[in-house]
């Protein structure tokens, strides 16, 4: 109980710290989109005659809103130490995030029809107290910088200055609230985990086609044996089915998917493709 107690002050510590930051409030909690049955982005076509709906309930919402635009920032808690990965995105093992960004977009611009209403970014952010390792004595002061880097979420933000700076109103070098470090030059650096608007629009077209993918498959009975294998990653580590499944590797056929190491640019690259090869096949 005192070690909960602990790591919910901490998390509540950090999460006001973040927030004071930039310019973002939190909109929403807890968002149901289930109900909304004319959001596009869960209402998904299979076919002519079956469609799929996706219910989910988005953690947090946080808006910015100038004259002409809105922009929209996803916050989902995690008690484990999970990060944006745009690889597993790709093989349709991360789409949670992006969905709840396309359905947030979406009911947003239903209440700003007047505006412009633009994605900002996602985040994981991690529940946690984590102990801080030194060489020297911090001050309290050092001791708070260092923890909110510890404790600042991973994710995907939007590449524009305007955006990024509105969550990080003081940004110099490593942010300490969002994954963006800038060079001396002002310029965003290679480590920053950024993506264009129109990056973002290639994300979420190509989630929508990879869980139209996914729900035929659920239609049609498809429960094939086909796990993953990504480092030390694997479908299997954790899988409570595994006697029912039977996986070997020592059994002929019997192998997994290894993900292909892929840099950001090369993943939206081939999202790009497979989108226009989907359009294509949609105007047939």
């Amino acid at each position: 109980i005192i070690r909960v107690k602990r790591i919910l002050k901490r998390t509540v510590w950090a999460l006001q710290q973040q927030i004071r930051q930039g310019e973002f409030e939190p909109g929403e909690f807890e968002v149901s989109f289930s109900m909304e049955d004319s959001l596009s982005a869960i209402n998904i076509d299979l076919s002519e005659h079956e469609k799929m709906r996706l219910r989910g309930r988005i953690d947090r919402v946080d808006l910015c809103e100038t004259d002409d635009k809105v922009y929209v920032k996803i916050i989902d808690y995690k008690t484990g130490n999970t990060s944006l990965d745009l690889v597993a995105l790709y093989y349709g093992l991360q789409l949670q995030l992006a969905v709840y960004l396309d359905a947030a977009v979406e009911l947003e611009q239903k209440k700003h029809p007047g505006k412009q209403v633009e994605p900002a970014g996602v985040f994981y952010y991690h529940i946690d107290d984590p102990v801080i390792e030194a060489d020297t004595e911090l001050s309290d002061e050092d001791a708070k910088h260092a923890l909110l880097k510890e404790l600042r979420p991973d994710g995907l933000v939007n590449a524009d200055a305007q955006i990024y700076l509105a969550m990080d109103e003081n940004l110099e070098g490593k942010s300490e609230v969002i994954p963006v470090e800038l060079k001396k030059s002002g310029e965003l650096s290679a480590r920053s985990k950024v993506a264009s608007s129109e990056e973002f629009a290639v994300l979420e077209q190509y989630v929508h086609n990879k869980i139209a993918e996914q729900g035929q498959k659920i239609y049609a009975g498809d429960v094939s044996v086909n796990p993953y294998q990504n480092g030390t990653d694997c479908s299997c580590n954790f899988c409570p089915y595994a006697s029912v499944c039977g996986i070997d590797t020592k059994i002929p056929g019997y192998h997994y998917r290894t993900l292909e190491s892929l840099k950001k640019d090369e993943v939206i690259a081939k999202m790009q493709i497979l989108n226009a090869i989907k359009a294509d096949e949609d105007k047939k």
